[in-house]
């Protein structure tokens, strides 16, 4: 079997947007990057997602080795792993096509040096 014919049945690219696109997946690594970790604190800045959602989107991300719950006697935090942390070019990439597709008011060079600091590339 070469390549190829491997690639149709079994492909690295179609496993990892599968777990990347789940709901809110993104998102939460991206509030990870920028440095929140804590439950209360994904609600702050993602309003919109139900506790329900939250929850079960940590677990999914835990359950795939790109989270580990870290909990301590002030309570429990979420902290990329190294897998999670591997994803730095790949959110860096996704956040430069954003800044070159849209508009951002003159502040794309900014935002793309911001992201060259959190995602270390």
């Amino acid at each position: 079997m070469d390549v190829k014919e491997f690639l149709r049945n079994r492909c690295p690219i179609r496993d990892t947007v599968e777990i990347i696109n789940r709901k809110w997946a993104l998102i939460l690594l991206w509030d990870m990057f920028n440095g929140y970790g804590h439950f209360s604190e994904f609600k702050e800045v993602n309003p919109d997602i139900s506790s329900n959602v939250l929850s079960d989107t940590l677990k999914f991300l835990i359950e795939h080795g790109l989270v580990v719950k870290v909990s301590d006697e002030s309570g429990s935090e979420y902290v990329l792993t190294r897998q999670g942390r591997s994803l730095n070019r790949v959110m860096y990439e996704l956040g430069v096509y954003g800044i070159r597709e849209s508009v951002y008011d003159g502040y794309g060079e900014e935002i793309e040096e911001y992201f060259r600091e959190i995602f270390g590339v």
